[in-house]
């Protein structure tokens, strides 16, 4: 029994999990990976305030770091359902938890292309993930699909260890101007606008990809940044109201079922940063605060 129970050690998780225990308040993360979140797949960061550039791994470090140093507990394990009756109880693969509040910060699952052969080929060619596996295709031609910043940070972080880098995007680049820049000073990244693949070309590891326009693209590499999701399903023993698969909240981080907060990518905003889900982290925390 806890008082709080954060599900999720991204930026957003870590940020609640320290105002509160800077509060008093008892706390517990539960945290299926790593601490860190996506920001363990990024290589440079270079808009978080106080550090002029740092790998992700290194903030998720610092970040996890911090919340340790002041007590914060987390649990590797993977939460399987969450049910409400008196308290919430917070069922997991191996125990079983409850608290008076949940504060859900998962964030997100990166999207599928859809195309045929997909899943088949992840690791084998298809990676969501140009810093956990773009070292495998050093010196060989890859391609990014998105036009983000997310997919320009891919691009750019594989064309320094790549051969040839195509950038697959589907109207036009809506990343922010300095990696649009620096994507288009780079001579060995491509970029294909009104691109898709409709196809790819592999037999026991992938070898190409055929566009929508019929042109075929050999490559030994594909890694798809096309934005992310939050899996729900360990919430569906409970009434939260939700728009497009994302959670709905207040100003206070509170969904629609009390004692229920969501933060960082999980929650339905506008924007989503780091520096964003750090700051709902922040505001969960204190509006519980202000509850207890």
């Amino acid at each position: 029994m806890v008082k709080c129970i954060i599900i999720g050690a991204g930026p957003a998780g870590m940020s609640a999990g320290l105002y509160l225990k800077r509060a008093g308040i008892d706390v517990l993360i539960i945290e299926e990976g790593v601490p860190g979140g996506e920001m363990l797949k990024t290589n440079i960061i270079e808009n978080y305030l106080g550090f002029s550039s740092i790998s992700g791994g290194d903030l998720a470090l610092k970040m996890s770091e911090q919340i340790k140093s002041f007590g914060v507990p987390i649990i590797n394990d993977k939460v399987t359902s969450v049910i409400r009756k008196d308290q919430f109880i917070v069922k997991t693969l191996n125990s079983e938890y409850k608290a008076d509040y949940v504060i859900v910060a998962i964030g997100r699952e990166p999207l599928k292309l859809g195309v045929k052969g997909e899943s088949d080929l992840l690791n084998r060619g298809v990676s969501y993930c140009a810093t956990c596996d773009g070292a495998f295709y050093r010196d060989e031609d890859v391609a990014v699909v998105g036009g983000g910043d997310s997919a320009l940070t891919e691009a750019l972080y594989l064309s320094d260890i790549c051969h040839k880098v195509y950038l697959l995007v589907r109207k036009d680049l809506r990343a922010s101007e300095i990696l649009i820049n620096r994507v288009k000073n780079k001579e060995n990244i491509i970029i294909l606008k009104n691109t898709l693949v409709d196809e790819f070309i592999y037999s026991d590891r992938l070898n190409g990809v055929i566009l929508n326009n019929g042109d075929k693209i050999s490559i030994s590499g594909l890694f798809i940044a096309i934005g992310g999701k939050p899996n729900l399903d360990f919430l569906n023993e409970l009434s939260v109201d939700t728009n497009k698969g994302y959670i709905k909240t207040n100003d206070k981080m509170e969904s629609s079922l009390k004692g229920l907060y969501a933060i960082g990518d999980v929650r339905d905003k506008d924007f989503y940063q780091i520096i964003t889900a750090v700051s709902d982290g922040a505001i969960a925390a204190l509006s519980i605060r202000e509850e207890s």
